[in-house]
């Protein structure tokens, strides 16, 4: 049986009989992997504070082809992110980043960049108050890295452009299509929550920007308000579901 080691991050936990837990990991190599950790609720050598939530660690596990679940050998803690776990409104911020991601992700399909998103962003709640402009860009991002960044360069319809729209005070964004839809368009559909363009392109940058540039943008009141309205609702319509940690930070 194969031996492999990748950096993880632990996504969920459960207990599994007596002694051994069923964990996911977000891993950087593998992306989404689902283990059985043998004994280890009894074990004090192998997995001695690793495999709690949001712990970064250098996970070795053995797999083989046509088994759904791998089997975690051992792990080496990297970074076990202390404070998120001593400050209730830190965790309801990092559950929901550990929900979002499990969902988004399929079983297998590595996406190294979503992996050093979520661990920039763990990061920055362990060392740094929670804000809600860091819930809104971890969405944006993630919305983009997984497939579903929506449109707001254009109009969905009618294909006019932000420049082509700038005297338009603010536009329409429909759930159904996940694009822009102008003033003179949005008579044809239904389903639409205003926006203003300014909050599109904010939104849009963000989709793009570098990593490293993230921390110094800032949201205004009203993009706030306008991409509270739009990112969970969006989310929740391209999951088909509402995520439990959302409804926890509501």
């Amino acid at each position: 049986m194969p031996l492999y080691a990748t950096h993880a991050i632990v996504t969920r936990s459960l207990n599994y009989g007596e002694s051994d837990k069923i964990i996911t990991f977000f891993t950087r190599d593998f992306g989404k992997l689902k283990g059985i950790a043998k004994g280890a609720r009894r074990s004090k050598k192998r997995f001695q504070n690793v495999l709690g939530l949001f712990s970064h660690l250098r996970l070795i596990f053995f797999d083989r082809e046509g088994m759904g679940l791998v089997r975690a050998e051992s792990g080496d803690l990297l970074h076990l992110f202390p404070n998120i776990r001593e400050d209730l409104k830190k965790i309801y911020y990092g559950n929901y980043y550990l929900e979002l991601i499990n969902e988004m992700a399929g079983e297998r399909e590595a996406n190294p960049e979503a992996f050093d998103l979520l661990l920039s962003f763990l990061t920055d709640l362990d060392t740094e108050a929670p804000e809600e402009e860091q819930l809104r860009m971890f969405e944006i991002r993630m919305l983009s890295l997984f497939g579903y960044r929506p449109n707001l360069t254009r109009c969905g319809l009618c294909k006019r452009d932000w420049t082509e729209l700038k005297d338009v005070p603010s536009v329409f964004f429909s759930f159904e299509k996940g694009t822009l839809v102008c003033g003179k368009c949005s008579k044809n559909g239904g389903g639409l929550v205003p926006l203003s363009l300014g909050t599109a392109r904010l939104i849009d940058q963000v989709s793009q920007m570098e990593l490293a540039k993230l921390r110094r943008l800032r949201f205004t009141s009203q993009a706030l308000a306008e991409s509270r309205g739009l990112l969970p609702r969006f989310i929740s319509h391209q999951l088909g579901k509402e995520l439990k940690s959302l409804k926890a930070l509501k």
